[in-house]
């Protein structure tokens, strides 16, 4: 079988097509996509696009220089004869790049090498002169060599090449005009996410205190989108709370070059591609949703998991055993396990259905040299994440997974894997019905690659409920962690759909059919890029202006020791407590301590054994009810033994921020301080009240 053997096909849009020359198409496309943007309500952002033209460049260069560059460099080193076109070499080498930064840092901190601005600008400039150094090579051997008739070399059409980069062009600008005014990233878990990014600033590179931000003494969490967002502050000088949330757009951004190099490998239609780019950058609510959580982390575990897949399949089936090949897929691999643990899970079942299928009616030779191949993959990744994993039983990660499998938790994970409500918050009507037409053509066509598809969203689900088929593990993978990530097969599999469809107005009207569909591409992203305008409301953005003013104001009138009080509300079942605006970022901004740690205190361990459960009694004194009943709760901190309790502890000072993230997707109905209590006590004092934000002062006895 020949590496990559497609079987659905499409002509549409050739490379050598009139439309292409003199950059005819391309200039059409630019006038379509600017009209659009400005039909449906949307020139604010090109307003806003042309104003901030230099940092959106600076952050395209980001981009290039540690994601694609890298990517590139290793893919010219390892992977020699590949087959991949122009978009399709992008799109891996942003998976591959995004997959080197958690690996680096590894053997840094072994050596106690500090990473920094200087050794990322080494790594650009080492990355960039491979890349170019092996260019020049292939470009003179190529001089010398015989024309090369083999079937397997690609050429994306030229008509394809302006579609795809004017679409991940307006995703960019889409979702990074999405989040333009936010001072921090969205939702919960945000918070942890910036103070990893700071730490691995400030260590210049991995940790293991948390201090002075809170009491933790281990670092077990993946961090592989933290330690690319660390390395684009140390190339661009992007303070850690941007980096978070700029990283994190566009990681969502290059989702699309994420699907539509699966949907070319997997269907062998580049127009079949470019339908799926535009499905998830555009028309299906996730992966752009992703920013409303915060699931940075998620989403670039997304990328670097479809770089996985295409070159775990370059190695199996490469004609000859390839060492380098099957060097780069462990490295990448190894990528994936540091950058999230659940996805990595979900990765290897996927590769196992890949692997049988590929060898079903394969001689037993032709099998046991696959899985030698696979097991050398294996051992790579493993030899370079085993230091990682020695450190991560240091955690209480095993101690999570036995409570999420306990019959309790699982029993809650059923009910929240059976119905997930996946359309249309996870996957649009219209884009399962088509994914499900595709899925028929490619039964049709006996495509089985494109199938893969298929095997890999029924595989997730079991995964996510395996009571269903009788297996144990329910609570392992969470079932909504599945369904955010289902859009990466379904996507292509609407796009043979959609491709189909094109092929019929080739066959119709072969020179003019590019015009309807290049319309319907330009106005369904210029649709796309208006709502997702407004995709983060202010409610689940717990930093505001206001609050920022009363930080500063926090740092320039109390002592460096004050210790506040915050508002906080229970989440997973009474097992954690987390903050519900502004206040819990006091650590961060102002060095004071607060009440409510990051989300990792779950995962982390503590100098002092009991720092949780006494995180978790003065929670649950403070409300007056147990943690599990996580209906809204007025605290009132004006009662004897509240104060008292405060007194003790050495809490001085009570926050309470401009607004609370209290909405759908957020927290319902978060508990809050009752300040107007506060106010009436004569044991507080108001201190600060403004915007919104008001500030007490436990009155000494």
């Amino acid at each position: 079988m020949k590496l990559f053997n497609i079987t659905l096909k499409t002509g549409l849009l050739r490379s050598d097509g009139w439309a292409t020359r003199y950059a005819l198409f391309p200039a059409l496309l630019v006038f379509g996509w600017m009209t659009a943007v400005a039909v449906f309500g949307s020139s604010d952002v090109l307003v806003w696009a042309l104003s901030n033209a230099g940092r959106l460049a600076l952050l395209a260069g980001a981009a290039l220089a540690l994601w694609v560059v890298p990517g590139m460099a290793l893919i010219s080193l390892f992977w020699r004869d590949h087959t991949l076109s122009t978009i399709e070499r992008i799109g891996v080498a942003w998976g591959v790049g995004a997959a080197l930064p958690p690996i680096l840092l590894l053997p840094a901190d072994l050596a106690s090498l500090p990473w920094n601005r200087i050794t990322t600008l080494a790594y650009v400039v080492l990355a960039a002169s491979i890349w170019l150094i092996t260019i020049r090579r292939r470009t003179k051997a190529s001089v010398h060599a015989p024309p090369d008739n083999s079937t397997n070399r690609r050429t994306d059409p030229g008509v394809v090449v302006a579609l795809m980069i004017g679409l991940l062009a307006l995703a960019l600008l889409a979702r990074l005009y999405t989040t333009r005014d936010m001072l921090v990233g969205s939702n919960v878990d945000s918070y942890h996410h910036t103070l990893i990014v700071q730490l691995l600033i400030e260590r210049q590179g991995l940790f293991q205190s948390w201090e002075p931000y809170a009491p933790l003494a281990t670092f077990t969490y993946h961090y592989g989108f933290h330690a690319n967002a660390a390395f684009v502050h140390w190339l661009t000088g992007t303070p850690a709370p941007r980096a978070v949330v700029e990283v994190g757009q566009m990681m969502n951004a290059a989702t699309l070059l994420a699907v539509f190099v699966l949907a070319v490998r997997l269907t062998g239609s580049a127009i079949a591609g470019v339908w799926a780019a535009l499905v998830v950058g555009f028309y299906n609510t996730l992966p752009a949703f992703l920013t409303f959580w915060g699931r940075n982390p998620f989403v670039t575990s997304h990328i670097i998991l479809v770089a996985v897949l295409i070159v775990w399949m370059a190695a199996i089936e490469a004609p000859r055993r390839d060492w380098r090949l099957m060097a780069l897929a462990g490295i990448v691999s190894a990528g994936l396990a540091l950058s999230h643990y659940q996805t990595t899970i979900l990765a290897a079942p996927m590769l196992l259905i890949y692997l049988v299928a590929f060898r079903l009616h394969a001689a037993p030779r032709d099998i046991l040299a696959t899985l030698g191949r696979a097991t050398i993959i294996g051992a790579v990744a493993l030899a370079l994440i085993l230091p990682w994993l020695l450190n991560v039983t240091g955690g209480y990660l095993d101690r999570n997974v036995a409570h999420a499998t306990r019959p309790e938790a699982a029993a809650g994970q059923i009910l929240a894997a059976a119905v997930p409500s996946i359309a249309p918050l996870y996957l649009k009507s219209p884009v399962i019905a088509a994914a499900l037409i595709g899925a028929l053509l490619a039964a049709r066509q006996r495509a089985w690659r494109a199938l893969l598809l298929a095997g890999w969203v029924l595989t997730s689900l079991v995964i996510a409920m395996p009571h269903l088929v009788g297996l144990p593990g329910t609570g392992v993978v969470q079932g909504d962690v599945v369904a955010m990530m289902l859009y990466l097969a379904v996507a292509p599999l609407a796009g043979i759909t959609l491709a189909s469809i094109c092929d019929m107005l080739e066959r119709m009207t072969a020179r003019l059919a590019v015009f309807p569909i290049a319309a319907v591409i330009i106005f369904v992203s210029a649709w796309g890029a208006g709502w997702q305008r407004d995709l983060v409301p202010s409610y689940m953005r717990m930093v505001t202006p206001a609050d920022a003013q009363a930080m500063e104001w926090i740092r320039a009138h109390t002592p460096p020791d004050a210790r506040f009080i915050v508002n906080s509300h229970p989440i997973y079942g009474g097992d954690m407590i987390v903050g519900t605006d502004a206040g819990w970022w006091l650590p961060f901004f102002t060095g004071r301590q607060t009440n409510v740690p990051p989300m990792t205190y779950g995962s982390e361990l503590s100098a002092d054994p009991q720092y949780g459960t006494e995180i978790h009694t003065l929670a649950r004194d403070l409300r007056r009810r147990p943690l599990t009943d996580e209906g809204a709760a007025r605290i009132d901190l004006t009662l004897p033994e509240t104060i008292d309790r405060l007194r003790d502890a050495g809490y001085t000072f009570v926050y309470s921020g401009a607004q609370s993230i209290a909405g759908p997707g957020g927290i319902p109905a978060p508990d809050r301080i009752d300040t107007t209590r506060l106010r009436e006590s004569p044991h507080f004092r108001l201190v600060y009240d403004a915007g919104g934000v008001e500030i007490f002062e436990l009155v000494t006895r």
